[in-house]
């Protein structure tokens, strides 16, 4: 039997009505992609690109147009498939008369979850908001926000963490921190699907990527198959017309043939280093270099 994934999204299209009935907008057009199990998949795209309708329609917050989206071979909306998943929003919206533990103390009362003080604290340290129990979150900035988002989002040990830019907001130090946690619950064994618009974030943690640009899919594939194996070289020579320097990126294999034909020639060679392919290179020629 072949393995269920925690999330599978097959042929979705969502459209949204123009106002006065003036046709509609194509927010996402088909596209297909998995997560498997234990796996981190990135999702990149720019900014009104369809990433965050794609999460809303996998949340089951929105009626799909068309196409399937299951999770666990289950509708989105079933409370078995909900109670397994941790949700980060882009921009959490929270009452700003509650604080920390009043929100954990009720999420746990909607989940099902025992109260235990001490979990919660345990949680809140875990997430960098020691000190801020009790504090109302009217006085917190964005990035705190964004840690009470995790805090919720791990209360209930989800067996999906799905992420729609959760280090908006965060310093480095704190964008690291993140890292780090999202590792540490992929090794408890939880899959996550993570939207962020820091390409190198996603390079660093993510086993595969889905790149979407204007609602379509562009590109998906694990960082091997974007990123490539062959290695390429970036020899720098001085050239003879303008005395500046000049680079050329070659293919490994072609490396030392050109650095001999460059000797022949008796250029300078400034330096021979390794050209380093990014995901920002992959997403640049994706997406025909639309900016995020």
């Amino acid at each position: 039997m072949a393995d269920v994934h925690p999330l599978q999204v097959v042929n979705l299209s969502k459209q949204f009505p123009r106002k006065k009935r003036l046709g509609s907008v194509q927010a996402v057009a088909n596209i297909s992609f998995n997560v498997r199990q234990g796996e981190i998949v990135g999702f990149i795209g720019h900014n009104g690109a369809g990433k965050t309708t794609t999460i809303k329609c996998i949340l089951g917050l929105l009626k799909l147009t068309n196409g399937r989206i299951s999770l666990w071979d289950d509708v989105p909306a079933h409370p078995n498939v909900r109670k397994r998943i941790g949700y980060i929003p882009e921009n959490p919206d929270y009452d700003d008369s509650f604080h920390p533990m009043e929100y954990l103390r009720m999420f746990a009362s909607m989940r099902g979850l025992a109260d235990v003080n001490s979990e919660w604290m345990k949680l809140l340290k875990r997430v960098g908001l020691t000190g801020w129990e009790t504090t109302r979150i009217r006085q917190f900035s964005k990035g705190m926000r964004q840690r009470m988002s995790l805090a919720l989002a791990l209360q209930s040990n989800p067996d999906l963490l799905i992420m729609d830019e959760p280090t908006g907001g965060l310093d480095p130090i704190a964008r690291k921190e993140f890292r780090e946690i999202i590792l540490e619950e992929n090794k408890r064994g939880a899959s996550v699907f993570l939207s962020s618009h820091i390409l190198s974030d996603v390079e660093t943690i993510c086993d595969r990527a889905v790149i979407l640009s204007g609602g379509k899919l562009m590109a998906e594939g694990s960082m091997t198959d974007l990123l490539g194996e062959e290695h390429l070289y970036r020899i720098t020579v001085i050239s003879r017309k303008t005395g500046e320097e000049v680079e050329e990126t070659i293919p490994e294999a072609d490396l030392q043939s050109r650095i001999d034909s460059i000797r022949k020639d008796n250029l300078p060679i400034v330096k021979v280093e390794m050209a380093l392919k990014s995901l920002e290179d992959v997403f640049m020629a994706a997406t025909g270099g639309e900016k995020q």
